[in-house]
């Protein structure tokens, strides 16, 4: 449960930043935007790395991330 609301904050965070408007400035750009981690059980503890780069011409600051 806790990696689907991982997984949602980074979508909205990746929305957010896409309608910050111009092409100049930072721009996040997520080749893979969705993992199914199949049936977690409540002790298992999954891991999935989403990768990420930055494609605008400044520099992209991430400042504060967190799951719920």
């Amino acid at each position: 449960m806790r990696q689907k609301v991982l997984i949602v904050l980074l979508l909205l965070l990746m929305t957010a930043l896409s309608y910050a408007g111009s092409p100049a400035g930072p721009m996040i750009d997520f080749p893979v935007l969705k993992h199914d981690l199949g049936t977690v059980g409540q002790e298992d503890k999954p891991e999935y790395f989403f990768r990420f780069s930055n494609k605008g011409d400044q520099d992209l600051i991430i400042e504060k991330v967190s799951a719920s």
